[in-house]
Order: structure tokens, then sequence, then C-alpha cells
């Protein structure tokens, strides 16, 4: 699956990416953050909850679960869906954004 992405805004945990999967255009919302679905209205805008559109959670525990856990995610999605990752630590966090096509090494951190 080819997967770009771009920055779109940041957070005090995390980042809003506009991401394309495959030619399939979605939001992401990837935060550290307890794997608490009640968390994500921390960070997603009320605009995303009333916008028809669905909002797909995934918690995210290990780097090494980033991979499969994306591809699972993104084959349910349709186009303009959102999902919020709860990524457990910074290094799940990091191997999400690499799934992403997202340049972790650009000022993206939300631990800066």
């Amino acid at each position: 699956m080819q997967v770009t992405s771009h920055v779109v805004n940041r957070f005090d945990t995390g980042v809003v990416l506009d991401v394309n999967a495959d030619g399939l255009p979605v939001r992401a919302y990837v935060a550290i953050s307890a794997p608490d679905p009640e968390a994500v209205t921390a960070f997603v805008p009320p605009e995303q909850f009333e916008s028809g559109s669905s909002l797909h959670v995934a918690a995210i525990s290990t780097a090494d679960e980033a991979s499969a856990t994306l591809e699972d995610v993104l084959f349910n999605m349709e186009a303009d869906d959102a999902v919020a990752f709860l990524c457990a630590d910074p290094e799940s966090w990091l191997a999400t954004l690499e799934q992403l096509g997202c340049d972790p090494d650009s000022d993206s951190s939300p631990l800066e």
C-alpha cells in the first residue's frame, strides 16, 4: 500500500495528518496516549464527529505493531474518514508516523 501524508496541525501529544493511502484521502490524528477511546475527545475537534464521516480509533502499544495496525485500519476506511492512532510511547508514535509516510525527523514531534 502506497501511503503519503503531510502535517496539517500539531497538538500537545501529537500531530494531525492529511493522508493519501492508495488514492484514499483520510485524516489521521497520531497521539501519544493511553489506549482509551475517550482520549480522542482531547485532540479530535467536534467538527470531526459532526461531519458525518466515520472516526476509527486504533491503539498501538509497540513500534512493531504499527505497520499491521495501520494496514488493517486503512483497509476498512472510506474516503474522508478519520482515524485516531493512540500510541503507547514515543517509539510507537514514530513508527506510526513512518508508516504513514510522515518524516519523523521533521518538526512534528509533540515532545519538543
